[in-house]
């Protein structure tokens, strides 16, 4: 191409095995082609609702500082807005200051809510990225591998154990990078509810 660099192209037929760490089964992946990756998205979407962002989230604790209503109120919400500034992180005593916040008030009942509708949206991720990315499988104590309208039937991804499911998932996304070469030096999403949510593009 005339002053273009070619972005690489997976194809359905590039396939991976993959050995989670610890256990006695092997699952075979694919890349998702471009309509695969949009059937996931929705199905995350239905399965994991919607990624409250972190000015949801400060505003929600900000609030429950207020309900509160300590005497070093004002003191809280400084840090609270410090800790907003600072969107890399690099305070580490503000941040510090916040965790302290939000362990104190982790049963605000708005704050809860958004906490759990993080951990549910990133708990979903990599189950959802799992049964539209697998191929197949064998080991012990799986049954014989389906796929129906092109994902894995959910009653046969929840007999899978959690830790491949996480596994498995996270080698997913990894494949949905358009660069197959950076794969290896690349850091896999955190699945942290304190974290902005990963991108799922590709």
């Amino acid at each position: 191409m005339d002053g273009m660099t070619a972005t690489p192209v997976f194809s359905a037929r590039d396939r991976v095995e993959l050995t989670p760490p610890n256990s006695p089964r092997s699952y075979i992946l694919g890349p998702m082609t471009y309509r695969e990756r949009q059937a996931f998205r929705a199905d995350h979407a239905r399965e994991g609702g919607v990624y409250p962002s972190r000015e949801q989230v400060l505003e929600a604790l900000r609030q429950a500082v207020r309900t509160a209503a300590p005497d070093n109120a004002a003191t809280l919400l400084g840090v609270i807005d410090a800790a907003e500034a600072d969107a890399d992180g690099e305070e580490t005593a503000t941040q510090s200051a916040l965790a302290v916040i939000e362990a104190t008030l982790s049963d605000d009942p708005a704050y809860a809510a958004l906490l759990a509708a993080r951990r549910r949206w990133l708990g979903m991720l990599p189950w959802c990225a799992a049964r539209h990315s697998l191929r197949g499988w064998s080991g012990p104590g799986l049954g014989p591998f389906q796929r129906n309208r092109g994902a894995v039937p959910a009653d046969l991804m929840d007999l899978l154990p959690e830790a491949d499911v996480e596994a498995i998932g996270l080698k997913a996304l990894a494949l949905m990078r358009p660069d197959p070469d950076a794969e290896g030096n690349s850091v896999a999403p955190s699945l942290s509810p304190a974290s902005p949510a990963p991108s799922t593009a590709g």
